[in-house]
């Protein structure tokens, strides 16, 4: 394991060395446990999100949801490299000009390659144009006013769209991870529950037969500080209790098993 590796890289430390060489190997491998030491330092952090559960929450649904974030980026990659293509055809190639007309090379610039066009494109998305783009987009849509109709369509497809779908990607995640821990949670609660009222009630259970006498259920229910103990477990009314003794007397009888009696009571306080 990790910690007999690291016993013995300290005990080769420490050993002592008869010449110069050997013990700078020594301190060397002394300065390497250090380091290892002061990495283990990083579990401290995991121990405290776990023990942060809104936290915990949060870390679990972005690591669930990388997947679809991942598919997400794959979608923006492909709008991004079918834009740049028609961008570096028809601005930087000046496919969409009439011929004779004059543009400025500072307007192509942007657009002079698929990668050009895919990063200036992917910068307007983005909202961080720097000042030489922005410039030459409203050159190029002083010159030709039919690009805004597509600039208007690209921006829509990528900068709306996409980003909700992404943060639809991560919600749903967050909603199915909180679900999870939450089942996994109430589970362990309900047997934590169980346990502990079995634990009480079994003081009527003389014999350890697993059955009990109604009568004495509803006598050990009626003990107000008996009742004080179980309300740690559940939170069901007094009334309810004895009311459902009284039900199950009618059904089966004065015997009664005392798992199916604690079932029901769980069943009760849903």
């Amino acid at each position: 394991s990790w910690f007999i590796a690291l016993a013995n890289l300290f005990l080769k430390a420490m050993d002592d060395g008869d010449t110069k060489d050997a013990q700078r190997i020594n301190l060397g491998q002394l300065v390497i446990l250090m380091r290892l030491l002061r990495l283990m330092r990083i579990l401290r952090l995991v121990k405290l999100v776990k023990s942060v559960k809104p936290l915990y929450l949060l870390l679990s649904g972005v690591l669930n949801a990388v997947q679809g974030v991942f598919w997400v980026v794959m979608l923006t990659l492909f709008v991004l490299y079918t834009a740049g293509i028609l961008g570096a055809r028809l601005i930087g190639h000046k496919m969409m000009f009439r011929p004779g007309m004059e543009i400025k090379s500072s307007v192509r610039r942007p657009w002079a390659s698929v990668s050009d066009s895919m990063f200036t494109l992917f910068r307007h998305m983005s909202g961080s144009p720097s000042d030489e783009e922005s410039a030459a987009i409203d050159e190029l849509m002083k010159t030709v006013p039919e690009v805004k109709f597509m600039f208007v369509f690209f921006m829509v497809a990528s900068s709306w769209t996409l980003l909700s779908i992404l943060t639809s990607v991560v919600s749903e995640n967050m909603t199915s991870t909180t679900k999870e821990f939450r089942l996994e949670n109430a589970d362990q609660a309900r047997d934590d529950s169980k346990a502990g009222l079995l634990a009480m009630f079994s003081a009527v259970d003389v014999d350890a037969s697993g059955t009990v006498d109604t009568r004495e259920l509803a006598g050990l229910v009626s003990d107000d500080e008996f009742f004080g103990h179980a309300l740690h477990f559940l939170r069901v009314p007094q009334n309810d209790i004895k009311d459902l003794i009284q039900i199950i007397r009618a059904s089966i009888g004065h015997r009664v098993e005392l798992a199916y009696f604690i079932d029901c009571l769980l069943q009760l306080s849903l």
